[in-house]
């Protein structure tokens, strides 16, 4: 039997591109869907064909799926990300496509969705819809994510979020990508909505307190009202102010411990436990360390 020739969104960014080689050692035939192929050299010279399309323009996506057997849809957060993906879904529908696995968020599950999960929510309804045999994965926080506050860590030794006592089940974006590999792998997740957690929920004083044993040097973590965070996130970051209330409300639905359940998710379809925090935090110390005097 041929190996299914499988597609890629995304594949420039974090679970795409830890999926993308995943599939390639499992030994199927990837492909990466790329509005800039020179941005996706590196996948290139792991043997991964290149598409170009962009999925704003819904004439390019016919001839990029062409021959295409089950594809990840993942895009980032925008303002337009439900219509980029309903763009490819009913392209995708059209080409015949037999599965597809779309990278939601946990967010998008919950009732009413919230923060970027409205969006993955309008996104998951036009999949439904749409005919084609689905998987959706809803992933908790990122403990990748935890690198953004990483400059201030290295320069002040603490950092700052809209939330106080909320325990969050994180989750190691490559684990997600473990569970991705499998879905498309195996026709018996199709139809079905993953929640994806780490081994255990954990508050951001305990953060703090493990990247301090990381990093060799305590780390403070001082919560910031959520109406306090709206006025000064954008000035702060230089986030549109959109963004960054998407961003307060991912936090306020966090505090109120939207993600403290944990699901045995990644164990049970992979047969590997997710990797916890304190692996991470080890595995990326130095991204935390103290900024020398003078720098």
């Amino acid at each position: 039997m041929a190996k299914a020739r499988i597609l890629v969104t995304g594949a420039t960014g974090r679970v795409g591109g830890a999926l993308a080689p995943l599939l390639k050692r499992a030994g199927a035939q990837v492909v990466a869907l790329v509005r800039d192929p020179a941005r996706a050299k590196p996948l290139a010279t792991q043997g991964i064909e290149l598409r170009q399309a962009d999925l704003a323009d819904p004439n390019s996506l016919p001839k990029a799926l062409e021959g295409i057997d089950k594809a990840f849809l993942a895009t980032g957060d925008s303002r337009e990300q439900a219509t980029l993906e309903t763009n490819f879904i009913a392209a995708a529908a059209a080409a015949g496509v037999g599965h597809i696995v779309k990278l939601s968020a946990q967010s998008a599950g919950l009732s009413p969705p919230r923060s970027f999960g409205v969006f993955h929510r309008q996104a998951e309804i036009a999949l439904e819809r749409s005919g084609v045999p689905f998987t959706v994965l809803r992933p908790t926080f990122f403990m990748q994510s935890l690198l953004l506050f990483a400059d201030d860590i290295r320069k002040k030794g603490q950092f700052t979020a809209p939330i106080k006592g909320g325990r969050v089940a994180m989750v190691d974006l490559r684990d997600v990508a473990a569970v991705a590999a499998l879905c498309l792998a195996d026709d018996a997740h199709k139809g079905r909505a993953y929640i994806v957690t780490g081994p255990r929920a954990i508050d951001f004083f305990e953060v703090a307190k493990l990247i301090g044993q990381a990093r060799g040097r305590n780390v403070a973590f001082k919560p910031l009202p959520a109406f306090i965070a709206r006025l000064a996130m954008p000035y702060a970051t230089g986030m549109p102010r959109w963004y960054a209330n998407l961003v307060i409300d991912l936090f306020v639905a966090l505090n109120k411990g939207a993600q403290m359940p944990m699901t045995d998710t990644v164990e049970r379809l992979t047969g590997k436990k997710p990797r916890t925090l304190e692996a991470f935090l080890k595995e990326n110390a130095a991204a935390f360390a103290p900024t020398p005097a003078g720098t």
